[in-house]
């Protein structure tokens, strides 16, 4: 009796510990803690998210603005999170990309998602637009505004509508996975403007 009182002890503070773990990685999620993220203000109304985040950059616009052109190269500079990131059609200032992203703050059966997006550039505005094509989550609309400041560098002001197709998620793992999904973008631009390491390569044992 006591061997099995000790069992069912260990059963009950193992799932606690992983309700634990759960909450916090919930609550990390609805912090959106990403070093990446200057401000962030992010809402949601019915089923759709309405999302402001800026992000500072140690380089002048046009760098900025061209790396930002070639969301393709994320698979290149940020590997941990992008899988494959490839040009499906590329027509003057529009190309559409098709990404498949994996998202570590989901759960499993989540984390691993295909997107593919559409970007417009408008050079003589320092302006980019995207959004989503058919992606089952979320209708995404998304619009990236670059600044030039005082002291040569540049701020990113970035705009978006998410609007939910499936409840399946808590709101906080919604609003992680989209901080996630952009914290990711400036991640990969400051790497491709050498401001930020690459990750360590693990060599295949």
């Amino acid at each position: 009796m006591k061997a099995i009182l000790a069992i069912v002890a260990v059963l009950v503070l193992a799932v606690l510990g992983y309700v634990f773990v759960q909450y916090r990685t919930i609550q990390k999620a609805a912090a959106c803690p990403a070093k990446e993220i200057a401000t962030s203000n992010m809402s949601k109304s019915g089923d759709t998210w309405h999302i402001t985040f800026t992000s500072k950059f140690d380089a002048p616009l046009d760098k900025v603005f061209d790396a930002f052109q070639h969301p393709e190269r994320a698979v290149e500079f940020a590997p941990e999170n992008v899988m494959k990131s490839e040009v499906v059609k590329d027509e003057g200032n529009t190309k559409t990309i098709d990404v498949v992203g994996k998202l570590d703050i989901l759960p499993p059966g989540f984390k691993v998602q295909n997107l593919r997006t559409q970007y417009t550039v408008f050079p003589d505005q320092h302006r980019i637009t995207s959004k989503s094509i058919d992606f089952k989550l979320a209708d995404i609309d998304s619009e990236y505004k670059f600044e030039p400041t005082a002291d040569g560098k540049t701020v990113l002001k970035f705009n978006q509508t998410s609007k939910q197709k499936q409840q399946m998620l808590v709101e906080a793992l919604q609003k992680g996975a989209l901080c996630e999904t952009y914290a990711t973008q400036v991640r990969a631009v400051n790497r491709a403007l050498g401001l930020a390491p690459m990750p360590e390569k693990h060599e295949a044992s």
